[in-house]
């Protein structure tokens, strides 16, 4: 016994410091964010309100993986599902990794390449929840920050370059294997000190035709400043060469604010949603206009568990066939929800 433990004790030792050197890693993170919900039920339809305990945001379960290949290389992967953590059902019943499955290589001198299910450049760059007064969670965010453009690209890969000076830049390409239209798009950020900024290009199968491989165009732009006592934020995108026709187009604007106070955080956004991208060119039954305006508060019980109080006014207007106006409501919501980070 003893000799077979001194002729393993090599191994064991080689094994250790190969996975010492290699520097390998992987993590397990998530939310649960639930919430008490007084909100209308659907403004399209009425002002009825409803009452419930409902998601404040998506639940998330995200496996990532690092492993330092050399003191410039990187290899890495991540996966998120996103789940109703009121029901425990999966979010969306034909993708499980809903918000992301990608894999790449990172070098400190030449940039990042990444494959798989990526962000567009507009959700996951110009218009990403850091320029949104509420990170784009809670019943108060404005999580509709994206004019049509798809938040999430299959079958895709990306490059971004090094940072310099708080800038980099990257591209990014979809194939549409037949399916649907190639996309490609492209980005540039600035990060450094109390600014942020982003812009981003993208075209991408129109979201508007279902039978025909066809594109539409979506620019979009995202900052904030910290001035310490106030955060400013806002986002503006918008869709155009909507429909078979390339006549139809959308935009969307917010803007917000934080304030810190007391043990936690005062919030303020606005959204106003302008569509006209029309089914073709005289439909207008799909289009929707809105505004919403909401205040908050996330009180901080830890680095990890807050809870969010939220008041949201939102109006909704919807048309006929030929524009004239089919409805227009307006309702009233707020919620009280308990979110923890893990």
């Amino acid at each position: 016994m003893n000799r077979l433990h001194r002729a393993l004790l090599p191994i064991a030792l080689a094994a250790i410091a190969t996975t010492a050197s290699a520097q390998s890693s992987v993590t397990l993170s998530g939310r649960v964010d639930l919430g008490l919900q007084h909100a209308p039920n659907d403004l399209s339809k009425g002002t009825d309100n409803v009452s419930g305990v409902n998601e404040s945001s998506n639940g998330r379960l995200n496996i990532a993986g690092r492993e330092q290949i050399s003191g410039d290389l990187t290899a890495f992967f991540m996966m998120e599902a996103r789940f109703n953590a009121d029901t425990g059902a999966q979010s969306d019943a034909t993708t499980f990794f809903k918000d992301k499955s990608w894999m790449g290589l990172e070098s400190k001198s030449l940039g990042e390449v990444r494959m798989g299910r990526l962000h567009s450049p507009q959700y996951g760059i110009s218009t990403a929840g850091r320029y949104e007064a509420f990170s784009g969670d809670s019943y108060a965010s404005m999580g509709s920050r994206g004019a049509l453009s798809a938040n999430q690209w299959n079958n895709s890969i990306a490059y971004t370059t090094p940072t310099f000076n708080g800038f980099n830049a990257g591209v990014i390409w979809q194939a549409g294997e037949k399916l649907v239209a190639n996309g490609s798009g492209v980005f540039v950020s600035y990060n450094q000190g109390p600014l942020s900024m982003a812009a981003s290009y993208q075209k991408e199968q129109d979201k508007m035709v279902t039978t025909a491989i066809d594109t539409m165009e979506t620019k979009a732009l995202g900052a904030y400043y910290d001035f310490g006592v106030v955060r400013l934020s806002t986002t503006y995108a918008r869709s155009t060469k909507v429909n078979i026709t390339n006549t139809g187009s959308e935009s969307v604007f917010t803007m917000g604010a934080r304030v810190p106070m007391g043990p936690g955080e005062f919030r303020t956004s606005y959204r106003k949603v302008n569509d006209t991208s029309r089914k073709a060119t005289n439909d207008a039954s799909a289009d929707a206009d809105s505004s919403r305006f909401s205040v908050g508060y996330a009180y901080f019980l830890s680095k990890r568990t807050s809870i969010n109080l939220s008041l949201v006014r939102e109006n909704q207007k919807r048309y006929n066939t030929n524009g004239s106006s089919k409805s227009d409501f307006s309702g009233t919501g707020y919620e009280a929800a308990l979110r923890h980070l893990f």
